[in-house]
């Protein structure tokens, strides 16, 4: 399989799903490699920032075919962190990336086989969530082994979470907006059929629409009216009918479990059970179109795929110079991040009926026609939060018992 790594990913040719993927279903399958090229020593890359922006995935984005479910925000119900008392400090609901880097994402999407499909369950992460999520590993490390020292305690926790840094030359891997997190999911064929009728409805009607909308023009353009219940439509059907792809573990693991290659040393050992070979088989897909798509594996997990412009990204790759920094959010991400908090927490507060019998006296009022609009929405699409996707893990490491 001829990888394209040195390709500019905006540059990749795209065709459709069943297409991209007839050129690789001989290759797609094999073996994870028992050895992958380590990490160690990643951070000692020479950085040279490039100035690229990030750009964000999913709903209301240029890149809505990516599905998202931000875990860390506590999204949707597969996330251990749903309720607003786990949702961890500084963690957004949109899934940003650099540029390249999606466009990498979406290329690999096209390899996938008939009715699969990527989700995106983190990428950009604040220095507020890694520190976060960095220290519930720590703490629980130090429960498991009161006997480690720092320094150990600190090795082993950055196998499964980096160490937050605002250091220019050493900045934390999904700070960069150069990592991504991600799975497979498989969707039964009659919904796969409606969501593509659903795009090319889209299409036709975002030709229509006007660009660059009023608050009224949103509430009481029949095109932009349609469009939006087709979009939502089209995340609800997603959210109700996707079924995450057998991987071994769940996401955010923090065992040995998760090693990328672990069923391919595994099966050295003895036979794998049949569920085993199905995690095996679904990692080797997960592995192929991202590889191919020129992103670099970490070894420890296999959810975790890295620009070959990031300083991880480019030790595994065997490039001398990385090009992602540490990168802040611009103000038209702030925007988009504000726009998609404000809209899921709208819909959650209809859904619980704090938000209801808006009227206006007088002339169209955009806000009770948006209102009334988005009652729709949840008449026909259900509580947002919920979703048939399997339950991510909240990251530590494991238990005496199960070690």
């Amino acid at each position: 399989m001829k990888n394209m790594e040195n390709t500019p990913p905006h540059e990749l040719p795209y065709s459709t799903p069943t297409d991209s993927f007839d050129k690789y279903e001989d290759v797609i399958y094999q073996p994870i490699p028992l050895e992958l090229p380590p990490v160690a020593g990643w951070k000692d890359v020479q950085l040279r920032e490039n100035g690229e922006k990030l750009v964000p995935f999913g709903p209301f984005s240029d890149n809505d075919d990516i599905f998202t479910s931000s875990i860390y925000y506590g999204e949707h119900s597969n996330s251990p962190y749903i309720n607003q008392e786990g949702q961890l400090d500084g963690s957004l609901i949109v899934m940003f990336a650099r540029r390249d880097l999606v466009s990498s994402v979406r290329y690999a999407q096209q390899m996938l086989p008939a009715n699969h499909y990527l989700i995106v369950l983190d990428s950009y992460r604040t220095l507020q969530v890694q520190q976060a999520l960095y220290d519930h590993y720590l703490s629980g490390l130090k429960q498991n082994h009161p006997d480690w020292d720092p320094v150990r305690l600190s090795s082993e926790t950055q196998k499964y979470v980096s160490l937050p840094s605002d250091v220019p030359t050493r900045p934390s891997p999904h700070n960069t907006g150069g990592s991504v997190d991600l799975a497979i999911y498989r969707l039964p064929e009659a919904v796969d059929q409606e969501i593509r009728g659903i795009d090319n409805q889209l299409d036709v009607l975002r030709g229509k629409a006007p660009k660059n909308p009023t608050p009224e023009q949103e509430a009481t353009d029949q095109n932009l009216r349609e469009a939006y219940l087709l979009e939502m439509k089209k995340v609800s059907l997603i959210r109700r009918e996707a079924e995450l792809l057998n991987f071994g573990t769940q996401f955010d693991h923090g065992g040995g479990e998760a090693a990328l290659n672990y069923f391919e040393k595994l099966a050295l050992e003895r036979d794998l059970t049949p569920d085993e070979q199905e995690a095996r088989d679904n990692r080797r897909m997960l592995y192929s179109v991202m590889t191919e798509a020129g992103l670099q594996p970490y070894e420890d997990e296999w959810w975790h795929y890295n620009s070959p412009k990031s300083q991880m990204g480019a030790k595994v790759a065997g490039r001398s110079q990385a090009e992602y920094g540490g990168v802040t959010l611009s103000p038209e991400n702030l925007a988009h991040e504000q726009m998609r908090e404000a809209h899921r927490a709208g819909l959650v507060r209809i859904q619980e009926g704090i938000l209801q019998n808006y009227h206006y006296a007088g002339k169209v009022d955009p806000l009770a026609e948006l209102l009334a609009l988005n009652e729709q929405v949840l008449s026909e699409t259900g509580d947002p939060r919920l979703t048939h996707l399997s339950r991510a893990a909240i990251i530590a490491p494991p238990t005496e018992e199960a070690a």
